[in-house]
C-alpha cells in the first residue's frame, strides 16, 4: 500500500501539464483562439487516432519492476473509425493493445446506452446510461444548456491561457484520409519549466478578466440552477438552505466577488507557496523541469476545424525506490475528415446483450461470454488471471469458524463455496445442497446426513455424515469441498490454512 500511495503522488503535476496546450493570443496574423474553439461547433465528423505509450526504465530497477515497464511500453489504443453523427450517437472501431495481444473491438453510444463488443465475445455488453445519469442528478440537466456551458468554460480558458515560449504558424499541404489538404500548422513546445509562469499568468488575466469571468459563473447558474433548485433539501442538510437561489444577479454577483478574492488571494503568496511546494518536495523540480515537455503539432482548415493532430508528451519523473521509470511518454496522432458532413454511427444491438449495470460479473461469467480460443479470454484467464482466489482460514477464525475432528478439518459449506464463486442451492427434497463451479461448472452434491457425497459426478466417501450445527450451517470437509472447486488446500507451520484457486 505504501508503494502504491508514493506512486500516485505524482499523478497531479502530470495531469497537471496536460491541461496546458497552448495559447489565445494572434501568432503571425492568425487567431489562435478560433482554431482551438472551433471544433466546439462541429456536430458530426469522422476521424481515427493512435495513442501509445513509452517509458524510459528507472537504473537498478528489479526484474518485477521491468515487468511493469514492459506492460507499460506494450500498451498502445487505436480507433481506426470514429463516426460522430449529428443527433449524438457515436461509434467506434479500433484495436487494443496489450503484451502480445491485439484486441479489435467496436462500440456504440446514444442517448440511452453505450454498447461495446470485443473479438471472441459471444454477446455484446451494455451499459444503461440514463440509469448512470440519475445516479449522478444529472436527469433535469439539458443537453444544450451543457454544450453551451461547455462552449463558454473552454472560451474562458482559452482566452485567458498566455502563449508559450515556443509557438509557430505556418501553411502547409497534409493528407487527411488519404486527400490532400490545404491546413495551418499551429507549432507549440512546452517545457515543465514553463508551467508555474503560464499558470500565474493565467491567475492574473483571470483577475483582470471581470466581464469574462462574471459571463462564466452566469452561465454556470443558468447550467446548475434547476439541478440545485431540485435538490433544495441537500442545501437545508448543510445550512445553506437560506440562499436566495432565484436571485440570479445577487447570487453571480456574491460567487464572483468570492472567487476573484480567492484568486487575488493566491497571486499575493503565490510565488511563496511555490518556494514552500519545491522545498517540501523537491522532486516537483525534475516533474517541473526542462526534460518534460509536450510537443503539439495541431493542422487546422480554413474552417477552424482541427483536422490532424500530433502531439508528444514526455515526463521526466525523479528518482525514487517507489518509481521504476526515468520518465514515460504518450504519443498521440490524430486525423478527422467529413467535418460537419452527413454521417451515420453503425448501431450495435442490445438485443441479447449483457447489462453490465446490474452487478459484476463472476468470473466464470465472464469467461464464458468470450470464445475460449479468443485473445481476450486467454489475455482474462492467463494474463490477468481472473479466476484466481485466495482464501485464508486462521487457527482461530471466526467467520469460517473451522471444526477439527480426528485430523479433518471442517468448514460451513456456504461460506468457503461462495467465496471461491460458486452458487449454492437447497433440494429440499432430496435434503442435499448442490454447489456449482463457477468456472468450470462442476456440479457438487452433499446430502444431509450422508457420508457420500458426488463430486463432478463421482461419488466420494466422507470421513463422516455431513451435519448441520445450530445455526443452520452445513459442515462438509474443507479439502474435500476446495478441491471439488479446483482449489488447493495447503496449512502452514503456525496452523493456519491457506486456499488458493488458479
Amino acid at each position: 500500500m505504501k508503494k502504491m500511495k508514493a506512486r500516485t503522488k505524482w499523478l497531479v503535476p502530470i495531469l497537471a501539464l496536460l491541461l496546458i496546450l497552448s495559447g489565445c493570443q494572434a501568432i503571425g496574423g492568425f487567431d489562435v483562439n478560433k482554431a482551438l474553439l472551433g471544433d466546439l461547433d462541429v456536430k458530426s465528423s469522422e476521424s481515427s487516432t493512435t495513442m501509445s505509450l513509452s517509458a524510459v526504465p528507472a537504473a537498478g530497477i528489479t526484474a518485477e519492476d521491468r515487468e511493469v515497464v514492459d506492460l507499460i511500453n506494450s500498451l498502445s489504443l487505436t480507433l481506426g473509425h470514429v463516426k460522430v453523427q449529428d443527433n449524438g450517437n457515436v461509434s467506434a472501431t479500433g484495436v487494443v493493445g496489450y503484451k502480445e495481444f491485439k484486441i479489435p473491438f467496436s462500440l456504440f453510444t446514444d442517448q440511452k446506452n453505450l454498447v461495446f463488443t470485443a473479438e471472441g465475445a459471444k454477446q455484446p455488453f451494455y451499459m444503461p446510461l440514463q440509469s448512470n445519469e440519475m445516479l449522478l442528478g444529472l436527469e433535469a440537466t439539458d443537453p444544450a444548456k451543457t454544450l453551451e456551458f461547455t462552449k463558454l468554460a473552454s472560451q474562458f480558458m482559452i482566452k485567458n491561457l498566455p502563449n508559450p515560449g515556443a509557438i509557430t504558424v505556418t501553411s502547409v499541404n497534409e493528407s487527411v484520409y488519404g486527400q490532400p489538404t490545404s491546413l495551418t500548422k499551429l507549432h507549440t513546445e512546452i517545457t515543465g519549466e514553463e508551467l508555474p509562469v503560464l499558470l500565474k499568468s493565467f491567475l492574473r488575466s483571470v483577475s483582470k478578466d471581470t466581464e469574462g469571468f462574471t459571463a462564466l459563473i452566469s452561465g454556470l447558474y443558468d447550467y446548475m440552477y434547476p439541478l440545485i433548485k431540485d435538490r433544495a433539501e441537500d442545501l437545508n442538510s448543510i445550512g445553506l438552505g437560506d440562499i436566495p437561489l432565484e436571485d440570479k444577479e445577487g447570487v453571480v454577483t456574491v460567487v464572483h466577488d468570492a472567487a476573484k478574492l480567492a484568486v487575488d488571494a493566491l497571486l499575493l503568496v503565490y510565488d511563496k507557496q511555490l518556494e514552500n511546494l519545491y522545498e517540501s518536495t523537491p522532486e516537483l523540480k525534475t516533474v517541473l523541469g526542462k526534460d518534460t515537455k509536450l510537443t503539439a503539432d495541431i493542422f487546422v482548415d480554413s474552417g477552424f476545424h482541427v483536422r490532424k493532430q500530433n502531439i508528444d508528451f514526455n515526463v521526466a519523473l525523479p528518482a525514487d525506490e517507489y518509481l521504476p521509470l526515468q520518465s514515460i511518454k504518450m504519443k498521440l496522432v490524430s486525423e478527422t475528415w467529413n467535418v460537419n458532413g452527413p454521417v451515420t454511427a453503425d448501431p450495435i444491438s442490445t438485443t441479447g446483450a449483457i447489462d453490465y449495470s446490474k452487478g459484476d460479473l463472476t468470473p466464470g461469467e465472464t469467461l464464458r461470454s468470450f470464445d475460449a480460443n479468443s485473445s481476450v479470454y486467454k489475455l482474462l484467464k492467463e494474463e490477468m488471471a481472473i479466476t484466481s482466489k485466495s482464501l485464508m482460514i486462521s487457527p482461530d477464525d471466526d467467520y469460517y469458524y473451522p471444526i477439527v475432528d480426528n485430523g479433518t478439518t471442517y468448514v460451513p459449506l456456504r461460506y468457503i463455496a461462495e467465496d471461491l464463486d460458486a452458487t449454492v442451492e437447497w433440494d429440499a427434497a432430496n435434503r442435499a445442497i448442490k454447489v456449482t463451479d463457477d468456472v468450470y461448472g462442476d456440479q457438487l452434491v452433499f446430502k444431509i446426513g450422508s457420508a457420500q457425497a458426488q463430486i463432478a459426478g463421482k461419488t466420494v466417501k466422507l470421513p463422516q455424515a455431513v451435519s448441520v450445527d445450530e445455526y443452520g450451517d452445513a459442515y462438509v470437509p474443507l479439502r474435500v469441498l476446495a478441491q471439488g472447486l479446483h482449489a488447493t488446500v495447503e496449512v502452514d507451520d503456525d496452523g493456519y490454512i491457506w486456499i488458493e484457486r488458479p
